[in-house]
């Protein structure tokens, strides 16, 4: 029991069927829905602006059938390691205006308004990118998003790539667990969070799992090379991702309408300057 909620607890990066409008989109639509909302958190420079594109992250989970639930269940280890982002902002940063002291004996406390913004800012930051990526995961299967590639210009022997690298975590996962239940089996104890038992996990965890994916990475390759893959410069496909002129104007409208969020943000900037970063 403790250790699926162990693995509960850090996100399966797996595709999610379902019916939905995110999951119906093409491939192509989403990746540069993707990487238009990553450039945009990046050159976001108020913190109203990252604010807003997390609550349209969280509004986007719902159209992909997931819900927010979801979003807060899978990325629980994400949400805190972003609250770790802030508190050491606010613990290190002391500029601006002093907020609040707290006194804890020997030690006192400071809270500044440059480090609470700044930690804020790097946080939504944070939690954008990874919430986006893992949204992008779960609503795109990997054999689509590979074919829309390859079919798109992208050489097939990076396609496959790609398609190997999504099909294989899932199947480390299931041999980690396998592993650390024949490890908790022999007696060895692997929980807590001791510099001891970090170097245990390592050593009886990781190392086994290493070699197996070596192991399964050179059966791979003998069995590309026994069927002369990469001879031929293209190859036919089973399942075509052919971009219609919906997708093409979705594909040029997205990163117009992202430049002019941006552009909005910016020049125009949120009331008085509210929340910059």
């Amino acid at each position: 029991m403790a250790l699926s909620e162990g693995q509960s607890f850090y996100p399966g990066l797996t595709y999610v069927e379902n019916t939905s409008l995110l999951h119906r989109l093409h491939p192509l639509v989403k990746l540069v829905l993707l990487l238009s909302f990553s450039l945009t958190v990046f050159a976001l420079s108020s913190l109203a602006g990252e604010a807003l594109l997390f609550g349209c992250l969280l509004a986007a989970f719902p159209l992909a059938g997931l819900g927010p639930a979801f979003f807060f269940r899978k990325l629980r280890f994400i949400l805190l390691f972003g609250l770790f982002i802030l508190l050491v902002q606010v613990l290190a940063v002391r500029e601006g205006l002093l907020l609040r002291q707290f006194v804890l004996g020997p030690v006192t406390l400071s809270v500044w308004s440059a480090g609470l913004l700044g930690g804020l800012g790097m946080m939504l930051r944070f939690l954008n990118i990874i919430g986006a990526s893992y949204l992008f995961v779960a609503t795109t299967d990997p054999n689509r998003l590979a074919y829309a590639l390859m079919q798109a210009g992208l050489p097939y022997r990076y396609g496959f790539m790609l398609i190997t690298a999504l099909r294989f975590i899932p199947l480390f996962q299931l041999e980690l667990a396998q592993v650390r239940n024949a490890q908790l089996a022999k007696g060895i104890e692997l929980e807590g969070l001791s510099p001891r038992r970090l170097l245990a996990a390592v050593k009886y965890l990781y190392l086994p799992l290493v070699i197996s994916a070596l192991s399964r990475v050179e059966s791979l390759a003998i069995s590309m090379e026994n069927r002369a893959f990469g001879l031929y410069p293209t190859r036919t496909y089973l399942d075509f991702q052919a971009l219609t002129g919906r997708d093409k104007l979705a594909c040029a409208a997205i990163p117009l309408l992202f430049l002019l969020f941006y552009l909005a943000l910016e020049k125009v900037g949120p009331p008085a300057g509210l929340f910059p970063l």
